[in-house]
């Protein structure tokens, strides 16, 4: 009986370790996509902003790939950069929009 209580409060222990791990691992599953052009200025501005916030993305250019192209048309995309926070897009830079996608992701602390 003993052996079977150490054997739950080690597994309960392991178990509270864990829990971090989960809440990480699901923060770096919330993933962060950037449609951008080259020599494009607002799409700079989100990068400063994502990398000000700590926040790793993704990039692809709509030029420079068909298949991103198609994404970014499929999403709605008009001009550059184009957004894909979690379950948001956002079109161009709006500084409030992309924190506010951020914090609901989790990505961003409330």
């Amino acid at each position: 009986m003993t052996v079977l209580l150490g054997l739950a409060s080690a597994l309960g222990g392991i178990a509270a370790q864990a829990a971090p791990e989960t809440a990480k691992a699901a923060k770096e599953a919330v993933k962060v996509t950037m449609y951008v052009m080259p020599h494009c200025g607002y799409c700079e501005k989100a990068r400063q902003q994502l990398a000000r916030r700590g926040v790793q993305w993704q990039e692809l250019d709509i030029l420079a790939s068909d298949q991103a192209r198609q994404e970014f048309t499929a999403h709605g995309g008009v001009g550059t950069p184009l957004l894909l926070i979690g379950d948001s897009v956002i079109k161009g830079v709006d500084p409030a929009r992309i924190d506010a996608a951020l914090r609901a992701s989790g990505l961003l602390a409330q």
